[in-house]
């Protein structure tokens, strides 16, 4: 009985401990799995690359086209021009006369994974010789040979031409095309010394090859360039949000001021874009390039903006009629840190305090072949070129400053270049203070410029390293106003 009562309590114990083991564990059940890693969406690619190649005395491969150099023969260099990265316009032909003629050919590759579509686009920015001239583009197949009839346009037909030429490439792909060019024989003496310039972009965007997980290839079939042909403001700014170049079709008016976030170029193809009452902005966000193309009318200010030092840059590639007028008192501004190159153009600034029509705060400055009017009668405040930036250009550049200093460059470490020009300030005000016409720090070099004087023709008034010759003058004339005050100079030095 006593053996019994040991057997039974050694069991309870056992069964305890299981249950305290149990307690502790997991049942196991029959388990499988499948693991697949690995899995990701990667974006293809959308890249061209263009070379342009010139005409040469002899090669391997040539061109005959009927109509075309005589019917004989013709070359190109083996190495080309790359456009992404050399940016000399392929075209600067000069002392031309008619009967005159040329050809460059022009190779697009698909550099990327992605079908792409093509287009060239061409904007006009000199139109005088326009109506002597005459292009056309020819293609060239896959084998070299020529795919093309040439067909002499006439070079007004130039833009519109080019809008209707579409081409689509596969990844990998490449397309050859060969523009003619010449001037008509029978131009006649009124075009001597005219001339005619024009940009040109070559534009890809996505085309209708790849196919989506449905096996449709139409998802991108409205793919749209870069370049956007806008009409109206909403549309406009549409344009703006989504990064993309702007071509204006019509007179548009912004309520407000619109900033470019992306490097983008704006076309304003002969039409008048005002912002806000004309005292609003175009800027250029940090960081970021805006060049602005062609012909017509800004009422308001071109913008290149800055943050902490740091700055953006505002090209301006103007036509043969680009007028920039505002009724604020800049009509070009650049913040601290920004670069400003202006090529071309009219500006205007009317309001009361124009601290400068063109106002530089930024790292450089450059001008060429501009005007500067400071519309409003003011001396104290207004000036029409203002700058701080440490290195200026100013090249054939006119300033029609009336009671107010034509050009202030005020940085004391500055180095400023001057080639012709003139520099106009010829207004005597009622109170007796007039104002200098050029007047600057640290170093100037300026040659062959025309100075009209009411008080100093230049004023060097330099607060740094005053011992040192901060001028260098050459073939400049100078012009003393009527009514100007005595005891002033052509070249006067105020040394602090």
């Amino acid at each position: 009985m006593k053996r019994t009562k040991q057997s039974l309590l050694l069991s309870g114990a056992s069964l305890v401990l299981s249950a305290a083991l149990l307690a502790g564990s997991t049942f196991a059940w029959f388990t499988d799995s499948v693991t697949n890693t690995g899995n990701k969406v990667q974006a293809g690619t959308l890249s061209i690359n263009a070379v342009a190649y010139d005409l040469a005395k002899s090669g391997e491969n040539g061109f005959t086209i009927e109509g075309v150099n005589g019917g004989e023969t013709f070359y190109f260099e083996e190495k080309g021009q790359d456009l992404k990265t050399e940016k000399d316009p392929i075209i600067s032909e000069e002392n031309w006369e008619p009967g005159v003629s040329s050809a460059k050919l022009l190779q697009v590759t698909n550099s990327g994974t992605l079908a792409a579509k093509i287009k060239v686009d061409f904007t006009v920015l000199e139109k005088d010789l326009t109506n002597a001239l005459w292009f056309d583009f020819v293609q060239v197949g896959e084998n070299g040979q020529i795919s093309g009839k040439f067909t002499q346009r006439p070079m007004s037909t130039l833009e519109t031409f080019a809008d209707n030429l579409e081409l689509p490439l596969s990844a990998g792909e490449s397309v050859q095309f060969i523009l003619v060019y010449g001037m008509n024989e029978e131009a006649g003496n009124e075009y001597q010394g005219k001339s005619f310039a024009a940009d040109v972009s070559i534009l890809a965007a996505q085309y209708t090859e790849e196919t989506d997980g449905f096996g449709s290839n139409q998802y991108d079939k409205d793919a749209a360039y870069d370049v956007q042909n806008v009409a109206d403001e909403d549309s406009f700014v549409q344009a703006v949000n989504e990064g993309k170049s702007i071509r204006m079709t019509q007179d548009i008016t912004l309520s407000s001021e619109v900033v470019f976030s992306e490097d983008a170029s704006l076309y304003v193809n002969g039409h008048t874009l005002t912002v806000g009452d004309g005292t609003s902005a175009i800027k250029v966000a940090v960081g970021k390039t805006l060049t602005v193309y062609g012909s017509g009318t800004v009422n308001g200010v071109l913008y290149a903006d800055r943050k902490f030092g740091n700055g953006s840059k505002l090209i301006i590639q103007a036509g043969d009629d680009f007028t920039v007028n505002s009724k604020s008192g800049w009509a070009v501004y650049a913040g601290a840190g920004s670069t400003v190159e202006i090529n071309g153009g009219t500006y205007s600034a009317s309001a009361k305090e124009t601290s400068g029509v063109i106002h530089c705060l930024g790292s450089a400055l450059s001008m060429k072949n501009a005007t500067v009017n400071v519309e409003v009668a003011s001396v104290m405040n207004a000036t029409g070129i203002y700058s701080n930036a440490k290195t200026n250009y100013l090249e054939n550049v006119t300033v029609n400053a009336k009671y107010s200093t034509a050009v202030n460059f005020i940085n004391s470490y500055a180095e400023s270049v001057i080639k012709g020009g003139c520099f106009i300030t010829d207004q005597k005000a009622d109170d007796g203070f007039n104002s200098p016409t050029i007047k600057f720090q640290g170093k100037l070099d300026i040659s062959g410029a025309s100075i009209t004087r009411i008080q100093d023709g230049i004023l060097c008034s330099n607060i740094v390293n005053p011992g040192e010759n901060h001028l260098v003058y050459s073939d400049c004339t100078f012009t003393t106003a009527p009514g100007a005050l005595a005891g002033y100079q052509d070249i006067r030095h105020k040394l602090y």
